[in-house]
């Protein structure tokens, strides 16, 4: 377990919803308790310790209370329920749930999927990535030759894991490799994805270039979910 604190004058641990190695994260789950009354680092890195984590959590010492941070949403969900009267000297407290979401997010086509194979066992093969949002199988069919099967998108919110599926394809438990390849904004033109792009990219400018109405998409917590390793045994021939 990884377990990292910082105060208001030192480095902050990690950007919002940035993978990294080692003592960074992907932030899937969080909340901030304000404000912390008697609550210190210290103090709130004990109860955790406590716990039964699955993966890293981080704390953060804000201007008014303390920030909890998990790479997992079962462990923010098992902090979130928990109280702080006791460690608060029994005064009132606020947890407020932070929407998380990836600073960043890649997407990109693998083709040659067979239309009967199902969209959860194409997710369920990416159990070597950490940063999986989205597996979807695109509605619109694109500019390919007849009978060919619709791409289906995946997004990520990690550069080198994106990289990696581009330049090996998507591994379908070493029986294949479809094959991958950047998606851009003009494959889907005119269709419902590429409208659903087109918002996402309007909201992202309003939010950040001075409108307040916008609104950033918030990613479900269940599809940043673990994707465990698949049982597998190999058998050989007996010898004659």
């Amino acid at each position: 377990m990884s377990l990292m604190l910082s105060d208001m004058m030192g480095e902050n641990d990690d950007d919002n919803s940035e993978l990294s190695e080692h003592a960074r994260f992907l932030t899937k789950g969080a909340f901030l308790l304000t404000p912390s009354h008697d609550l210190s680092l210290d103090k709130a890195a004990n109860i955790c310790d406590k716990l039964n984590f699955r993966g890293s959590f981080s704390l953060t010492k804000t201007a008014t209370g303390i920030l909890f941070k998990f790479s997992e949403p079962e462990d923010f969900q098992q902090v979130f329920r928990k109280g702080f009267h006791k460690v608060t000297g029994g005064r009132l407290y606020r947890k407020v749930a932070i929407p998380c979401r990836p600073q960043k997010t890649f997407s990109l086509l693998v083709h040659e999927v067979p239309v009967d194979l199902p969209e959860d066992d194409i997710r369920a093969s990416l159990y070597r990535y950490n940063s999986v949002v989205e597996v979807t199988r695109l509605q619109t069919r694109l500019e390919q030759p007849p009978g060919t099967p619709n791409p289906i998108r995946i997004t990520v919110a990690s550069l080198e894991e994106y990289n990696t599926l581009l330049q090996q394809g998507l591994d379908f438990y070493g029986a294949t490799y479809f094959p991958t390849e950047p998606l851009k904004k003009d494959m889907l033109k005119g269709s419902k994805e590429g409208e659903k792009l087109d918002l996402l990219y309007s909201q992202y400018r309003n939010n950040y270039v001075g409108s307040s109405s916008g609104l950033l998409p918030v990613f479900d917590s269940a599809g940043f979910s673990r994707i465990p390793p698949p049982p597998s045994r190999t058998l050989k021939p007996a010898r004659s």
